[in-house]
């Protein structure tokens, strides 16, 4: 009698393991899948802002490696939020410090500059030759988050949607004396706020594209920045 409940026990055993490891594959298969969601494709706007081409005269301008943890490998930018704010996908950036990086060398090269990306930033702030001006950076806010609302027009689904770019700028002549200093920042919201009781549909209805004219924008500021431009060569 004794012998015939050993296999029924065992038994009991076996599917009570099992239930403890499939109890934990949610979490590990989150993870996972967190892991799997492809980084957002970002890329500069040439001339969205306006005003930006042909302002200062051909300086070499060495470009510093953007700075802070947002700048650095992959990173988590915001959400896809359905109508009952909960997530239906997270959204990452790799290597947001290279983008930046890459876009205000096409902005200040559209603008007259001479730019040049370095693998580091000199200790000493100077410029290395034959760079006349040095611009350091910090990535400091690098967000987009889309929420869907549950109504339906006639395009589709109705969402609103937030990016934003904060910037730290600070710009250093060949003996790096500091020029300028300041917090720029580009946005976009979608769809865009009502003019006159007239309701818009939205210009862009993908993350990366929304968080792309905001950085756009950003590197616009920059370049139209007044300190800084009165700190540069400007074009005759």
């Amino acid at each position: 009698m004794k012998f015939r409940l050993l296999p029924a026990l065992v038994a009991a055993a076996i599917l009570s393991c099992a239930g403890c490891r499939l109890g934990s594959e949610p979490e590990s298969q989150a993870q996972s899948q967190s892991a799997r969601e492809p980084a957002l494709e970002l890329h500069y706007l040439p001339g969205f802002v306006p005003g930006t081409r042909d302002l200062f005269a051909p300086a070499a301008l060495a470009i510093s490696p953007p700075q802070a943890p947002l700048a650095q490998g992959r990173v988590k930018l915001g959400s896809i939020f359905n109508a009952e704010h909960k997530v239906d996908r997270k959204l990452y950036a790799e290597d947001a410090g290279k983008t930046l990086a890459e876009s205000l060398a096409r902005g200040f090269a559209d603008a007259g500059l001479k730019p040049a990306v370095l693998s580091a930033t000199p200790p000493d702030h100077k410029p290395p030759p034959p760079a006349q001006f040095l611009l350091v950076t910090s990535l400091d806010r690098f967000q987009v988050d889309k929420l869907f609302h549950g109504e339906a027009t006639v395009h589709g689904p109705y969402f609103t949607m937030h990016a934003l770019v904060r910037i730290g700028v600070e710009l250093f002549d060949r003996d790096g004396r500091a020029l300028f200093s300041g917090v720029v920042s580009g946005a976009e919201d979608e769809p865009p706020p009502p003019v006159g009781g007239e309701v818009f549909l939205p210009l862009e209805t993908e993350p990366s594209e929304s968080l792309s004219v905001a950085l756009s924008r950003a590197v616009g500021a920059i370049i139209l920045a007044p300190g800084l431009r009165r700190a540069l060569p400007q074009r005759a």
